[in-house]
C-alpha cells in the first residue's frame, strides 16, 4: 500500500507537471511572438509589492483587496502583498522609471504567477499564471480596438475556437459616478431580493452586483439601469468607433450591457472573452481602458489600456490535438553493459552540438532499453555493439521506417545535425 506523503502542496497551489509546463511554455512562446509583432516589449515586475500599490489601484472595497490578497508585515514593519494581478505593478514601474518622459505610447507585456486567496475551482487557483499587455501613454478607440484584435489573433494562433468576445463601456469617471448613483438608488428598492454578498456590494462597490452569477441577483438586474444610457457624447462616440473598427477587422463581438470589471481602475471601453469549456467561471481573458490609474498612483495623467489572459484557463480551452507534438531526443542503446562508457562519450559529443540525446543510466538490458525507446516514442535510436565500437562506428535506426545506417561516430553527429536535430 502506497504511503501518504508527509508534505503536500498547499490547497489551490498545485505542482505544474512536466506536460503542463511544456504546454505553458509553448503558449508563452506564441504569445511573445505575437506581442513583438504588435510592438510590445517584455517587462518583469516583482512578486511582492507594498500593499498600498494594490489597495490604491484595485480598490479597497473590492473582493480582491478585502478578502483575497496574501498580505503580511515584513521584518521591517512594512505592509507587503503578493501580487494578485499585473497592471498595478506595471503602472508603478511606469511611474517609478519615468517612462512617460519621452511622451510616447509605451507598450509592455508580462507573464508570471499571481496570487489570490479565493476558493479553488476549475481554472481558478490560488497561485495562477497570467499573460498580460499594457499600452500606456494615450487614449484612443484605435488602441482599444487594436488590443481586442491582438487578443483575437493570439487565441486564433493558439487554435482556440468557440470563444466569444464581449464588449461594453463604463464611460468616463463622471459617467460612472452618475450611473453608480442611479444603480444604488434602484438597488435600495430591491435590496431584500439580493444575496447577502450583493447587499453589501450595493453599498460599497455597486458595480460588482452586475457581475453576480446567482439567479436571484440576475433577475433583479434585468430591470436595473444600463450604463449605455449614461454615457456622455465623447464616451459614446469612442465606444461606437471601437466597434466600427472591430467590424472592419472582421472581429466578431457582442455588446453586453451589464459587463463590468472587478477592479476599480477601469473606465471607458472594457471587454472580456468567454469560453464554454470553463464552466460557470467562463472568462478566458479580460481587459479595458484605465485612464485614471496613473494619477491615482501619483503619476502623470495618461491614457492606458490593457488585458490579461489566465494561463490555466487557456489550457482548458486548448484542444490537445492542436498542440505541437513533443519530439524526444535520440536514445543511445548499448548492447553490452561494458559499452556504457563509450555510449556516454558519444552522447556528450551529440549534446555538445545541441543535439538532444540520452543514454539509459539505470542499467537495463538491451530489450529493456528498446522497450524504453518505443514507450517514449523516440524517432531515432543509436545502436552500439562491441564490433561497431571497435571500428568507432554505430548503427543509426529510424524507429518509424525501420531503416538503419552504419556510420562513423563523427558522421553520426553530422547526420543528426543535418536533420535539424541541432
Amino acid at each position: 500500500m502506497k504511503e501518504k506523503p508527509k508534505y503536500k502542496s498547499l490547497k489551490g497551489m498545485p505542482d505544474i507537471l512536466p506536460e503542463q509546463m511544456r504546454i505553458m511554455r509553448w503558449v508563452e512562446k506564441e504569445a511573445r511572438s505575437m506581442f513583438h509583432l504588435f510592438g510590445y516589449s517584455e517587462i518583469g515586475t516583482p512578486l511582492l509589492e507594498a500593499t498600498e500599490v494594490f489597495a490604491r489601484s484595485i480598490g479597497e472595497n473590492t473582493d480582491i483587496v478585502e478578502k483575497e490578497m496574501y498580505s503580511f508585515v515584513d521584518r521591517g514593519g512594512k505592509h507587503i502583498s503578493l501580487r494578485p494581478e499585473g497592471t498595478a505593478s506595471v503602472i508603478r514601474s511606469y511611474i517609478e522609471q519615468c517612462f512617460f518622459e519621452n511622451k510616447d505610447l509605451i507598450k509592455l507585456f508580462y507573464t508570471g504567477p499571481m496570487f489570490r486567496g479565493e476558493r479553488p475551482q476549475k481554472g481558478r487557483l490560488r497561485q495562477f499564471h497570467q499573460i498580460g499587455v499594457e499600452a500606456i501613454g494615450f487614449s484612443h478607440p484605435q488602441i482599444d480596438a487594436e488590443l481586442i484584435f491582438s487578443l483575437n489573433q493570439l487565441l486564433t494562433k493558439l487554435k482556440i475556437s468557440g470563444f466569444t468576445v464581449l464588449v461594453n463601456s463604463l464611460g468616463c469617471s463622471n459617467d460612472r459616478k452618475i450611473f453608480e448613483k442611479e444603480l444604488k438608488k434602484y438597488l435600495k428598492t430591491r435590496k431584500s431580493d439580493l444575496c447577502e454578498n450583493c447587499q453589501k456590494r450595493s453599498e460599497k462597490n455597486v458595480l460588482r452586483v452586475l457581475d453576480c452569477k446567482r439567479e436571484l441577483c440576475r433577475k433583479v438586474m434585468e430591470k436595473a439601469p444600463k450604463i449605455a444610457s449614461f454615457l456622455c457624447d465623447g464616451c459614446a462616440e469612442d465606444f461606437k468607433t471601437t466597434r466600427d473598427i472591430l467590424a472592419s477587422l472582421k472581429v466578431a463581438y457582442q455588446v453586453k450591457e451589464d459587463l463590468v470589471r472587478g477592479l476599480d481602475y477601469y473606465t471607458g471601453v472594457i471587454f472580456e472573452v468567454i469560453h464554454p469549456a470553463l464552466g460557470a467561471q467562463d472568462a478566458l481573458a479580460a481587459g479595458g481602458r484605465y485612464d485614471n490609474l496613473s494619477v491615482q498612483m501619483g503619476g502623470p495623467e495618461v491614457g492606458a489600456s490593457g488585458y490579461a489572459l489566465g494561463m490555466e484557463r487557456l489550457l482548458l480551452a486548448i484542444d490537445e490535438k492542436d498542440l505541437p507534438e513533443y519530439v524526444p531526443g535520440v536514445l543511445i542503446v548499448y548492447i553490452d553493459k561494458e559499452l556504457r562508457k563509450e555510449a556516454f562519450e558519444l552522447a556528450l559529443k551529440l549534446l555538445s552540438r545541441d543535439i538532444g540525446c540520452e543514454i539509459d543510466h539505470s542499467g537495463r538490458s538491451f530489450k529493456g532499453q528498446m522497450r524504453k525507446a518505443n514507450r517514449e516514442k523516440r524517432p531515432f535510436i543509436i545502436l552500439m555493439g562491441s564490433e561497431e565500437v571497435k571500428q568507432k562506428k554505430c548503427l543509426v535506426k529510424n524507429m518509424k521506417t525501420g531503416e538503419q545506417e552504419l556510420l562513423a561516430f563523427e558522421k553520426c553527429v553530422d547526420f543528426f545535425g543535418s536533420l535539424g536535430q541541432e
